[in-house]
């Protein structure tokens, strides 16, 4: 065989595995999203390559126009895509544990801890506004209104865990303002404890630049300063539903 023939084989044969790889056309979008929620997760939107992520999916690069209208587009959809996909781990978590409430929601933060600490090019785009829609133009209203879906979803989930404490039970079903147990005491409680858990998890897992070091230099010393604020938020809710009932 030829050089020249040789090439053409080859060539041939790459063609046909990105074809036979390439996603169908109704989930190329999913697989567009998977695909760059895991570059930000680990690089940050300065360092995602679209045209790279295309060419491994077997893509042509315009079907990130069809779908999505343009990058920055794409870059916050997959933001939502994640923290939709970790709202639902940590939901399903908390209900799937039977043992106790407090048992739930020590669950609850240790998903939380490890997302952040495995997601930190995403972290800062989720929690804060300007870095996700640094132009203004990226959000629009049916992306904030999922936001607010899963944000709502979220604090349903962290409720579920602080009325089962402030009852002494265990509630296998989200809480929302028309459940049975539902009180509007407890919900204050819960937004309380989510800007607690979203500071913590921040700075616990050394995406926060005063704790880039410690993490570098000391992640044993970290890890237990995870547990220890659990277990410190834990003793802090249990006095104050003490004073509450």
């Amino acid at each position: 065989m030829t050089t020249s023939a040789a090439s053409r084989t080859s060539t041939g044969q790459s063609a046909r595995s990105r074809s036979e790889s390439r996603p169908a056309h109704g989930d190329a979008r999913r697989a567009l999203l998977d695909a760059v929620g895991a570059d930000l997760a680990t690089r940050g939107p300065r360092s995602v390559v679209l045209a790279e992520i295309c060419d491994a999916l077997g893509l042509a690069p315009a079907i990130v126009n069809y779908h999505f209208g343009n990058r920055d587009r794409l870059l916050a959809e997959a933001v939502v895509h994640e923290y939709d996909k970790l709202v639902d781990e940590m939901n399903t978590s908390t209900l799937s544990i039977t043992t106790s409430a407090e048992d739930q929601f020590r669950e609850r933060f240790a998903i939380r801890f490890r997302w952040t600490a495995d997601h930190a090019g995403i972290d800062s785009m989720l929690n804060y506004t300007h870095v996700l829609d640094p132009s203004g133009t990226v959000l629009t209203a049916d992306l904030q209104e999922r936001m607010g879906t899963l944000t709502t979803s979220d604090m349903s989930g962290l409720s579920t865990c602080l009325v089962g404490m402030f009852h002494n039970t265990v509630v296998n079903e989200l809480v929302t303002t028309d459940h049975p147990l539902y009180d509007p005491r407890v919900a204050e409680v819960t937004a309380f404890v989510a800007l607690s858990a979203l500071g913590a998890a921040t700075f616990l897992t050394g995406q926060h630049p005063g704790s880039v070091p410690l993490a570098a230099q000391f992640p044993v010393i970290l890890a237990t300063m995870r547990e220890e604020f659990t277990t410190r938020m834990i003793a802090h809710l249990r006095c104050e539903f003490d004073q509450m009932r």
